[in-house]
């Protein structure tokens, strides 16, 4: 047990830095979830209402959304379950990840690792099981938070069981991914690629979660994420769910610790291969910059291409309106009933566009947010030795942030109509995903100089950018369910572009968007040659 000297006394220091970031997405995440539990009565309480959601959730657009209805006796309460579980589920894991890489790879670059294991008592494995503990305290916070929180709003229809079992189940699949992102700080070397590990292995389990629903329920279990839908909340409460995620937790962090024993503080057990000191990318800061993300962005633009391929190959269902009778068709006429079914693909192709944007803006701002990692590490100082203006590094990190998050929705929309068009009886034309992708433009832009912004002036406030894209898509997505009022659903972006391309883009939206992001980016420009490098 020596190897474990002092964790708690590292858990203390990890929760001491930490706390302030737990707070929040915490406060944020169990806030919305109770929020909606309270308002939901108001928005499905009633038979009509109800039933009226009923069919929509059983089309093969929103199966492949939130997961297939198990019960034909929905209530308030079940339906609840049905649209909450999915996407919180993602929220929970974005912030176990978020947490796990900051307390792991995080602390061994900054070489806090290396120093404490260096200089005091301190195990081998106290950083990583601090690291662990650190995750159980934050989503046992959660589950009872969100737990207590569901009690207190007493939705129609909810029980105790159930309640619990829901806060559980999120809390779970967060804690297992957690773990499991520990497997991947000990393989790779540095918290930027653990990322990618991270959300490569989520996205995978995602997909398989999503095809599944859509083809075969049964095969559901192959992913662990989509074990959470297993749990039949306020139906059958089945519990074997949380059970399954925990052990797969404690697999992921014996893994962690097999792995941690086999390579040394900094280094990663797949090794980095060594490059060529003449190589023409190490001749300015754009080639070298393109050299070291060039494997995340061909990750990102694959993975979004097969998202959008996923979701593009279930069309054909959604085409299949509830009424599609006989009957209905024969009253209706032909040309009727194609336009009722373009219009609804086209409806679900313009939520598609709002979900292929942000994770766009994830891509590119992962890039741009870079600079400031690499500053803090002291790779600038390299690069200062040679006559390299701010300015230029600067647009540099930004160009290549932006152009990558077009590229991303570019690639994610195109395969989306390939995948669609090719199981339509009647083809979508080009222009209506041309339409959206123009409209998605000046929101990429508007974040983009944000986040430059943010850079150039507080660089350690740079994650503001995330709470308020998150914020954006919140009450893009959730804004009519919980039935905000106009003035806050204005606040998201996306809100000037829901229509889109059912109907033609608004010019004044562009036009202040586009501005903003300007002057974002200008006021991110003089505050980065005006303030001081960090190291």
């Amino acid at each position: 047990m020596t190897q474990y000297t002092q964790t708690f006394t590292l858990l203390k220091a990890n929760l001491k830095r930490d706390w302030l970031k737990m707070t929040i997405w915490l406060i944020v995440m169990v806030g919305m979830f109770v929020a909606v539990a309270a308002k939901f009565k108001s928005i499905y309480g009633t038979t009509k209402q109800i039933s009226a959601i009923a069919q929509t959730l059983k089309s093969q657009a929103m199966v492949s959304l939130f997961g297939p209805l198990t019960t034909n006796h929905l209530n308030t309460a079940i339906i609840f379950a049905v649209e909450m579980m999915v996407f919180w589920g993602i929220f929970v894991v974005i912030f176990n990840f978020s947490l796990s890489v900051g307390i792991t790879r995080g602390q061994e670059e900054s070489g806090l690792t290396e120093m404490v294991l260096g200089g005091h008592p301190v195990g081998r494995l106290a950083p990583l099981a601090a690291a662990c503990l650190e995750l159980v305290i934050a989503n046992s916070v959660f589950v009872i938070a969100t737990g207590a929180g569901m009690m207190a709003a007493n939705m129609p229809e909810s029980d105790e069981n159930g309640n619990w079992l829901f806060a559980i189940t999120l809390g779970a699949v967060g804690l297992s991914f957690g773990l499991i992102s520990l497997i991947f700080a000990q393989l790779v070397a540095d918290s930027h690629n653990v990322t990618i590990y991270n959300y490569a292995f989520f996205g995978i389990t995602y997909l398989v979660r999503m095809m599944t629903d859509v083809s075969n329920p049964d095969y559901t279990w192959l992913s662990p994420f989509g074990w959470i839908e297993k749990a039949d909340i306020y139906t059958k409460n089945n519990w074997l769910p949380v059970i399954l995620l925990l052990g797969l937790g404690i697999i992921g962090f014996a893994v962690a610790v097999l792995l941690n024993g086999n390579r040394d503080i900094d280094s990663g057990i797949i090794q980095v291969r060594g490059g060529k000191r003449t190589s023409r990318f190490l001749r300015g800061s754009g080639t070298l910059l393109f050299w070291n993300q060039k494997t995340s962005s061909l990750f990102w633009i694959i993975g979004m291409a097969v998202l959008g391929a996923s979701y593009g190959s279930v069309f054909n269902s959604i085409s299949k309106i509830a009424n599609d009778s006989p009957v209905v068709r024969q009253v209706l006429g032909q040309n009727v009933m194609r336009h009722l079914e373009q219009n609804q693909i086209l409806s679900f192709v313009s939520i598609l566009g709002v979900i292929f944007s942000v994770l766009a803006v994830v891509g590119g701002a992962m890039v741009t947010s870079h600079l400031y990692t690499e500053e803090r590490q002291g790779y600038l100082q390299i690069i200062s030795t040679k006559p390299q203006s701010r300015s230029k590094l600067l647009a540099a990190y930004m160009a290549y942030g932006f152009v990558l998050s077009v590229i991303i929705l570019f690639a994610a929309l195109i395969a989306t109509m390939e995948a669609g068009n090719s199981v339509l009886r009647q083809p979508l034309a080009f222009k209506y995903f041309w339409q959206i992708f123009i409209a998605m433009l000046p929101i990429l832009a508007l974040f983009t100089g944000i986040l430059v912004a943010l850079i150039g002036f507080v660089p350690k406030w740079r994650a503001a950018v995330w709470v308020a894209l998150g914020g954006s898509f919140v009450i893009s997505y959730f804004g009519r369910l919980i039935d905000l009022p106009a003035w806050a659903m204005k606040l998201s972006p996306f809100y000037w572009f829901r229509k889109v391309p059912l109907e033609h883009i608004d010019v004044v939206p562009v036009t202040w968007m586009t501005g903003i992001a300007l002057v974002m980016l200008v006021l991110g420009f003089v505050g980065y040659n005006r303030r001081d490098i960090e190291s």
